[in-house]
């Protein structure tokens, strides 16, 4: 790995803050095949969501040329950058933050095929053009980084200098008018509900769009070949990426997902039922959740129309399923950690693989949503269980100390009352 840190201005604009060093602490002194391990103790959000393999599945089953030349723009703390070195000749990660890059560099110090550069897209002079592109979570905040009345349209303009002239960019994004946002769930960049579907209150902030507003962006930019992809629950988590050519049906909302939130206590309606409804009228693709966009210059390839994984806790059992354009399906054993080519085993009765995929997802979404127990459950379930934990943990001393650290780190700061309530107790005592 080369790190370049000529560009770096010396202050970090963007952070989840001080977790962000201990996750760096976790990357230096755990093999990348054993994060797992480090959710049994830890299982905060930025913890879980910079860590698990589940980011992956965003980019495991996208069918890179071979011997390419990818730009990862927006690295952040390296989830998909191990994907990429793996398939291509040569990545150039670029991020902003020091402290994250900083675990970009221990998480992936042996690849020899990865530069990072550290310090703003603008500022950084490439010697080379490129044959992807990639804005994962990236092209909302162009216009809090981008000087100009056009912000998004300047962005586009300026990293398409940077493709090759079949080249692609490939984008992930919320979907501003996704169904979780119906649903209740707040918009992820301002924690407001109904920012984005109203048309978002701060046009300066990070903003999404819909399906025909993106779409219109890029074709103004004369990245007129775009394809949709739809990956849910969403493109942070994803465990089914669904397409134009292949787009769910009523089966596969109840069978091939489970939906997440931070607080189900918000939540309107049910969103799988809603999903239901509208995919009878046709609607699905403009309530996705998120998008995950191919666009060119160039006409695109019909590759893949559709890719599903399991959510197995070992690592080395992880696998997906892809639909290929001729409708073949065909099995990849996942590696995450190492460099060995995959295994693709053609499926002679998908109906069985899914059928385990199934089994396995809903027995590790249960492991999943320790990571959102507060979530799944009323505040008054939330207090009333965090007293008979109290309890317990008063009454028996020598557990004390583990069953304080279990709460700590499983609940959310608005029921830090509740400890201070046990520590009073425990004074008293």
């Amino acid at each position: 790995m080369k790190v370049n840190y000529d560009y770096y201005k010396g202050e970090d604009l963007y952070s989840d803050g001080e977790v962000e060093k201990e996750i760096l602490e976790y990357v230096k002194n755990t093999p990348i095949n054993k994060y797992n391990d480090v959710f049994l103790n830890d299982m905060r959000w930025p913890v879980f969501y910079h860590l698990t393999s589940i980011r992956q599945n965003m980019l495991n089953w996208y069918p890179f040329k071979n011997n390419s030349d990818i730009l990862e723009i927006g690295a952040g703390l390296g989830a998909m950058t191990g994907v990429l070195c793996k398939n291509a000749k040569t990545v150039t990660a670029v991020e902003l933050s020091k402290q994250r890059a900083s675990v970009i560099e221990a998480k992936y110090q042996d690849f020899e095929n990865l530069e990072l550069i550290v310090g703003n897209l603008n500022d950084i002079k490439f010697d080379k053009k490129f044959d992807y592109i990639t804005l994962i979570g990236v092209f909302e905040y162009a216009n809090m980084f981008t000087n100009s009345e056009n912000p998004f349209d300047e962005f586009l303009c300026n990293i398409k200098k940077l493709l090759k002239d079949d080249g692609k960019i490939l984008i992930a994004i919320e979907n501003q008018f996704g169904m979780k946002y119906f649903a209740g769930a707040v918009e992820d960049h301002t924690s407001i509900k109904y920012d984005g579907i109203l048309g978002y209150a701060n046009k300066k902030g990070p903003m999404t769009f819909g399906k025909e507003q993106i779409k219109s962006i890029l074709k103004r930019n004369n990245l007129d070949n775009i394809r949709f992809y739809y990956p849910l629950p969403d493109y942070k988590l994803p465990n089914v990426i669904f397409s134009d050519e292949c787009l769910p049906t009523e089966d596969d909302i109840d069978n091939l997902y489970d939906v997440y939130y931070y607080d189900k206590t918000i939540l309107n309606f049910d969103e799988k039922k809603a999903y239901k409804e509208v995919i009878k009228e046709n609607q699905f693709d403009f309530f996705s959740n998120s998008f995950f966009i191919e666009c060119s210059k160039e006409p695109l390839e019909r590759e893949i129309d559709f890719a599903v994984f399991n959510s197995k806790n070992e690592v080395d059992e992880l696998y997906m399923i892809t639909k290929n354009s001729k409708g073949i399906f065909e099995k990849e054993k996942l590696d995450f950690d190492k460099k060995n080519k995959r295994e693709v085993v053609e499926v002679n009765s998908i109906s069985n693989i899914l059928k385990e995929s199934i089994q396995t997802k809903s027995k590790e979404n249960e492991k999943i949503c320790e990571f959102f127990s507060n979530r799944y459950k009323t505040e008054k379930e939330n207090i009333n269980e965090l007293e008979v934990t109290a309890t317990k943990a008063i009454n028996q001393c020598d557990m004390l100390k583990d069953e304080l650290e279990k709460i700590y780190h499983s609940r959310t700061w608005k029921y830090t009352g509740i400890i201070r309530k046990i520590n009073r107790k425990l004074k008293s005592k």
